[in-house]
């Protein structure tokens, strides 16, 4: 599993912030004006990233806590991101090279760890979500986001005739479906399909379940757990025909129905305090 992720990444870390969608200034000034929030809600000194890729959730939380420090299991995924604190030298910064399920930093020592479009890449979640919470302090927050929806994948999956949807929907089933095409027609085509495979392991096996995901936060002792549905479908696509403001009052609508709605979100974020 280890070993399929630093293949993967390895062969995504040149485009990788060209690439993905997170990158995206809707969602850059989304996720910048959680982070200002949650930070305001603790002491606002240490944040720690796992898995931090190329720093994107780092940058945006620059701002707002006087220490950072990322963790990833990929060299070339670090480099990109010492890269971008190579001459920065207004705040404290640590990038390690490591394994989020066995952390080297000392119990309690954080106000904020994150974990931004990576818990998906895990096959067990557990030993992560431990890790975090045996590293935040008394109060502090874990944040994580953009892993996907198992109500929103079941229903990509269920349809059995794609030619019988729209054009759009189409694209969207094959990018759950067909996870191993659409990553090699972003251009990594050296990449095999059980590479993709056990990379994006929580995709490939269908999703994250909020009934499954909060019993396991409650049993390592999270409390105040908050798990969101986020992005649904072609919320983008609302941002730039009309305007954010309708983007947000589209999901609040949507939220309104939940349960009933789930399924047309994409994507999970979690929010649960220590």
């Amino acid at each position: 599993m280890k070993k399929a992720n630093i293949l993967y990444h390895t062969q995504l870390s040149g485009r990788y912030d060209r690439q993905q969608p997170h990158f995206k200034s809707e969602n850059v000034a989304q996720v910048s004006a959680r982070i200002k929030k949650l930070s305001s809600q603790t002491d606002g000194r240490r944040i720690l990233d796992v898995g931090c890729g190329t720093g994107f959730m780092l940058k945006l939380a620059k701002p707002y806590f006087k220490e950072l420090c990322g963790v990833d299991i990929t060299p070339a995924m670090l480099a990109q991101a010492k890269s971008k604190f190579k001459n920065d030298h207004s705040r404290k910064v640590q990038l390690d090279l490591g394994s989020s399920e066995d952390l080297k930093y000392p119990d309690g020592h954080f106000d904020m760890v994150s974990a931004y479009g990576f818990l998906h890449h895990l096959e067990r979640i557990d030993k992560t979500l431990r890790e975090a919470y045996r590293v935040l302090k008394k109060g502090g927050i874990f944040y994580s986001d953009q892993d996907p929806n198992y109500y929103f994948w079941q229903s990509m999956i269920s349809f059995k005739d794609p030619k019988r949807v729209s054009a759009l929907l189409s694209v969207e089933r094959d990018s759950v479906c067909k996870i191993a095409k659409m990553v090699r027609s972003a251009g990594a085509g050296n990449i095999g399909n059980k590479v993709v495979e056990m990379a994006e392991f929580q995709k490939t096996k269908g999703g994250f379940k909020e009934e499954k995901i909060k019993e396991l936060l409650n049993k390592i002792g999270y409390r105040h757990i908050n798990y969101e549905y986020t992005w649904f479908w072609q919320e983008g696509r609302v941002v730039h025909d009309l305007s954010p403001q309708a983007a947000l009052y589209v999901e609040e609508h949507l939220r309104q129905a939940l349960p009933l709605t789930r399924h047309f979100f994409k994507y999970v974020r979690i929010i649960a305090v220590k």
